[in-house]
């Protein structure tokens, strides 16, 4: 399993009068050669380097004026990240920083440098293959996680734009990282996606950044960060993502039966499972139970590899494999 940084955003606040000057020179030079925008949110968009996995933003507000640039470093050392992801090693790394230093020189003219942006977010992500059938069925299970501690839905159930069936998010509810599964075929609208279930983790604030590198120099985070991928994609994917293979409630029942003896542990994770769709939410089924020692009876369900998060009755699949079965796969 590959372990990538998918995305990585730098951030410059600059002066008025250099803001304006550099947009207008964007302006400029797009004429007849590429495109310079404005969104809806009166944000300027450049994509010079699109192409090559570089997007040139400048965002003007009342107080500050930002200059950022959003990299894909798959792309910038020109591979594609739905055929195959980047896997970082000192090599590739070392490439990436120097053309994303020619880059930042190329286009502002070796006034700013790489360590002048800031490192204002990172995404790590595995592109998990899973069969084009089961891709929205992993999908409607891991909804039925609901709410984890510390995170919370991203979007309001009432939010009519986002379709339930092909992601699942959570946002931090104060830790600064975001957690997303989705649909990788029809996000990118590619048939080369097809049965990719796409798996991010993202910081987006500066104590989540710091919780992983002590660095300040942002060329060092970005090194510091990118050989890290795996370790920080696990940190969150498992304290979102119990262990074990995804059951109806009738067939894990009948696991639990048949492999947990002890009366007493058994009752528990029984009562586990009939709490989650109830709650609608691992985390609050847990605080009901009420128990001290509910870290021991996820790892009596890990140990016989069972979810204790079921598929619904109305989906019509038996069982979908444990997703660490591909995530530790060599």
């Amino acid at each position: 399993m590959i372990y990538s940084t998918h995305t990585f955003e730098l951030s410059l606040i600059i002066s008025t009068d250099n803001f304006y000057k550099w947009k207008d020179k964007a302006f400029k030079k797009a004429k007849d050669n590429y495109r310079v925008y404005y969104d809806k949110d009166d944000i300027c968009h450049d994509e010079a380097f699109k192409d090559e996995g570089v997007k040139i933003e400048y965002h003007k507000n009342k107080y500050k004026k930002k200059v950022k640039l959003i990299i894909n470093p798959t792309e910038l050392l020109g591979g594609d990240d739905v055929k195959k992801l980047w896997k970082p090693n000192n090599d590739n790394i070392r490439k990436l920083l120097r053309k994303l230093k020619e880059y930042i020189d190329r286009y502002f003219d070796s006034k700013y440098k790489l360590n002048d942006f800031k490192l204002t977010r990172i995404d790590f992500t595995v592109n998990i293959n899973v069969g084009d059938k089961n891709v929205s069925a992993y999908i409607k299970v891991l909804r039925n996680i609901g709410k984890v501690k510390g995170f919370s839905p991203k979007y309001d159930k009432s939010n009519k734009k986002i379709n339930s069936d092909l992601s699942f998010d959570l946002e931090g509810n104060s830790n600064g990282v975001e957690f997303t599964a989705y649909d990788k075929e029809t996000q990118s609208k590619r048939k080369a996606a097809k049965g990719i279930l796409r798996v991010e983790v993202r910081l987006k604030k500066q104590k989540a950044i710091s919780k992983y590198t002590d660095e300040t120099i942002t060329s060092k985070q970005i090194k510091n960060l990118t050989a890290n991928s795996r370790n920080i994609f696990l940190d969150t994917f498992t304290d979102i993502v119990p262990y074990g293979i995804y059951y109806k409630k009738k067939e894990a029942v009948q696991v639990i039966e048949d492999n947990i003896s002890q009366k007493k542990h058994k009752e528990k994770m029984l009562r586990l499972i009939e709490l989650i769709p109830k709650k609608k939410s691992l985390y609050l089924a847990q605080k009901e139970m009420n128990d001290r020692n509910i870290d021991k009876i996820m790892a009596m369900f890990a140990e016989i590899n069972v979810s204790p998060v079921t598929i619904s009755k109305r989906h019509n699949i038996e069982f979908l494999k444990n997703l660490y079965s591909y995530l530790l796969a060599e």
